[in-house]
């Protein structure tokens, strides 16, 4: 994995369990000893031990190590991005206008598997791509995807309550491959999910329905 450096163009648990064990003498019963009243004659049962939830399972993805190339914004410089910002090594574009800005900015710090995120590529509002007369590209980050790899996007929305989708497409035909739904915000968690490449191309990602917040995007195997 590969390390991205963008410039600007120029116009462009295993989950844990306690078990409890509980010892139990029993003594002999005396010989001699008149047999007890039935009635009154109680037996004690012992309680079980308790036993902690199992903590739900890591994600695999957050800690599964690909080749390939990525993009992460606590690389970036904080910034209202007002024209397309190009990586010409990797192939990452954050395609952006002064009618249809993109903002690095900082965020709630997070800690997700090795990683601590401590900064955001804001979409500012929902984008949208298409192809043919009319054409329009905007608010997307897009890169290049060979076929067999997977996309996997680190994310949330900019809200405290509602989940957004955030679309991938391929560039050539403008077909949705996959649809990924980020999480609320919560302050220190977030969605990350995978999209696997049938065919090799170039491909976006942009949210709808308002911001979404991007951490990270790998692509490779």
């Amino acid at each position: 994995m590969k390390k991205i450096t963008l410039s600007i163009a120029a116009l462009a648990m295993a989950a844990a369990f306690t078990t409890g064990f509980v010892s139990c003498n029993d003594k002999k019963a005396d010989n001699n000893a008149p047999a007890a009243d039935a009635a009154a004659t109680t037996e004690t049962v012992a309680e079980p031990a308790a036993t902690e939830a199992a903590a739900p399972a890591e994600n695999p993805l957050i800690s599964r190590k690909i080749e390939g190339i990525y993009i992460n914004a606590n690389d970036l410089e904080k910034a209202v991005l007002t024209a397309p910002l190009v990586d010409e090594v990797s192939g990452f574009t954050l395609n952006a206008s002064e009618e249809k800005s993109l903002e690095v900015k900082s965020c709630d710090p997070r800690q997700i598997g090795e990683d601590l995120f401590t900064q955001a590529i804001s979409t500012k509002g929902s984008g949208k791509y298409t192809v043919g007369e009319g054409a329009v590209n905007y608010r997307t980050i897009s890169f290049p995807a060979k076929a067999g790899d997977s996309i996997i996007v680190y994310a949330t929305t900019s809200s405290k309550t509602d989940e957004r989708p955030l679309h991938v497409v391929n560039m050539v035909t403008a077909e949705e491959i996959g649809t990924i739904t980020m999480m609320a915000d919560n302050g220190k968690d977030m969605t990350v999910a995978e999209v696997v490449v049938k065919e090799d191309g170039n491909y976006c990602v942009y949210s709808t329905s308002g911001t979404g917040y991007i951490y990270q995007i790998k692509v490779g195997k």
